[in-house]
């Protein structure tokens, strides 16, 4: 069956995702993952797999490495939210787009997109015509026998879609008992399959059954009065019945179970691949996030806050961090790559209004002066917003709630509060100078002297760690992603004791009138609506480990 709708469900993507998508210990917003559904046609003839290749093997825990290799994509470009093109821009887009091409970034291949119908692509998949197929595709046992699976994506249920003021029926049973009740339906389709084995007798051929050309057309019937139900997924009701706020409902439970996944050339040595990615970005939120953008956010039909985002045409921003602030901006031991939630970040808000980042760095010390004075244009280190900062930069909206904990040796037992260290005058703390860490241990902790001699200074935060390993120092103060990077990479020797203290804000800063504040802070906004803020956070703040 393909499942052919227009949006996809939200309530089992959840389940699948629900592990990997947690609140942020220290950051920013939270919104809810969602979900998706489905595809069918004429069942191209069996055919035996062949033997599997060799399959790309990862080293240390990484994803496999693919090589810069060209993966022929196809799709059909006629199920939204899933594979369209888009009305205000003709371009093509959709959420497998989004999944195929970030899980290519990951696995270091290139995606060659074509485009093909529906009957014909399980069968020219299967001849290696293209090596990746996607179209809301059901996994089922018929067409285990004809291509390769990935993993599941996405899982699909029906609902009962109705007229406002249906009261005839609440369930399936009741519909099905009512010979005068008729469902409207599109041939070979996941609802046409539901209709007839979840709510009626089993029979393809059921005159209750009414078909028509397209899904779109069974709804108007439906609202016309021709028929009395329809049945389709949750994300694709909530965009109905957004259309048809007072005509439209659903009632009674979700019927009828299934999965999605992409297909392959049987024994495809990219499947293994493939399925590792889908993993990775389950485990990260990147699914959640892509759900949510589809099926809640954007508008397939008409303007939504992507369309209406700054365009900035190409434009080069110059931006500047410091690699030391782990995990917002650091260079990854393992690659020698800069990586990080700012970057990550920055690539992003770049990619939504049209600019290309050119990266720097420089010292903490010297950024927030050198961006003040325009040598770069926008500046990101974790950099708290505050009234003194805010007369020498502009500050974008926040992007990150950061609270600083007491980060100790493992065998601390001295104290485990705040008070309980400035109690004790032989107790010293480490920090970097003008960091939000050293003025929360001034205001926070001690007495609000500045020049206090229990505060010893490094010139890196990093430095300062190292010296409470050393023993050097008895505390260092740090939000809890910080502490959490610091424990990973060192678990037996560093904790975190006592409650948050000082709740910051983080944005970025630019030189003072710049036009680029605006048009950051849409890209912020749509980060944070659409749940890419979310990703972000659990990306790095609970599945990367430092070190490893």
């Amino acid at each position: 069956m393909q499942h052919k709708l227009s949006a996809l469900i939200a309530v089992l993507i959840l389940a699948l995702l629900a592990a990997a998508c947690a609140t942020a210990p220290a950051t920013a917003p939270t919104t809810e993952p969602v979900a998706a559904t489905e595809a069918s046609a004429d069942q191209p003839a069996a055919v035996e797999p062949t033997e599997p290749a060799a399959q790309p093997v990862a080293t240390d825990g990484a994803l496999p490495d693919l090589g810069g290799r060209t993966v022929v994509a196809v799709t059909g470009n006629d199920y939204v939210p899933l594979n369209y093109i888009d009305p205000q821009t003709g371009e093509a887009v959709g959420w497998e787009y989004d999944a195929i091409n970030e899980a290519c970034r990951r696995l270091n291949c290139v995606v060659d997109w074509q485009v093909t119908a529906w009957d014909t692509m399980i069968s020219a998949i299967r001849e290696g015509q293209f090596d990746i197929g996607m179209d809301g595709i059901t996994i089922n046992d018929e067409r285990k026998q004809q291509v390769d699976f990935s993993d599941p994506y996405m899982v699909s249920q029906q609902f009962m879609l109705v007229r406002a003021e249906e009261d005839r029926f609440t369930n399936s049973a009741e519909f099905a008992a009512d010979p005068d009740l008729l469902i409207g339906s599109q041939a070979g389709t996941t609802n046409f399959y539901t209709g007839v084995y979840e709510v009626l007798d089993g029979d393809e051929a059921n005159p209750r059954i009414k078909l028509f050309e397209t899904f779109g057309a069974a709804v108007q019937a439906l609202l016309n009065g021709d028929v009395d139900m329809v049945l389709m997924d949750a994300a694709s009701t909530r965009g109905y019945i957004g259309a048809n706020p007072n005509e439209l409902k659903t009632i009674g439970e979700p019927l009828g179970t299934e999965e999605f996944g992409f297909i392959f050339t049987p024994g495809s040595d990219l499947t293994a691949p493939f399925n590792a990615a889908i993993a990775d970005m389950k485990k990260d939120g990147y699914l959640g996030y892509l759900n949510y953008r589809w099926f809640f956010v954007t508008n397939p039909a008409g303007d939504d806050i992507y369309d209406t985002l700054p365009d900035l045409g190409g434009r080069e921003i110059v931006a500047v961090t410091e690699n030391a602030y782990t995990p917002l901006n650091f260079v990854d031991p393992k690659t020698g790559e800069a990586v990080g939630w700012e970057y990550d970040a920055v690539n992003e808000i770049c990619q939504r209004i049209n600019c290309t980042v050119n990266w720097n760095v420089t010292a903490w010390d010297t950024m927030i002066s050198a961006v003040r004075e325009g040598q770069f244009d926008i500046g990101m280190d974790g950099i708290t917003i505050t009234d003194e900062r805010n007369e020498q930069v502009d500050f974008s909206d926040p992007y990150l709630r950061s609270e600083q904990f007491m980060l100790v040796r493992a065998d601390e037992d001295r104290f485990d509060t705040a008070e309980a260290f400035a109690a004790d005058p032989e107790l010293l703390i480490g920090s970097q100078a003008g960091t939000t860490n050293f003025y929360a241990a001034v205001y926070n902790v001690l007495d609000g002297d500045e020049a206090n001699p229990r505060i010893k200074l490094f010139d890196t935060f990093g430095a300062s760690v190292q010296a409470l390993l050393n023993g050097d120092v008895d505390m260092v103060l740090t939000d809890a992603a910080s502490s959490k990077g610091y424990i990973g990479a060192n678990p037996d020797k560093l904790k975190v004791v006592g409650g948050p203290l000082a709740s910051e804000d983080f944005g970025f800063i630019f030189t003072p009138g710049s036009d680029l504040v605006a048009p950051v802070n849409a890209a912020i906004a749509s980060m944070e609506e659409d749940g890419f803020l979310d990703h972000l956070n659990t990306k790095w703040f609970f599945v990367y480990q430092p070190g490893q």
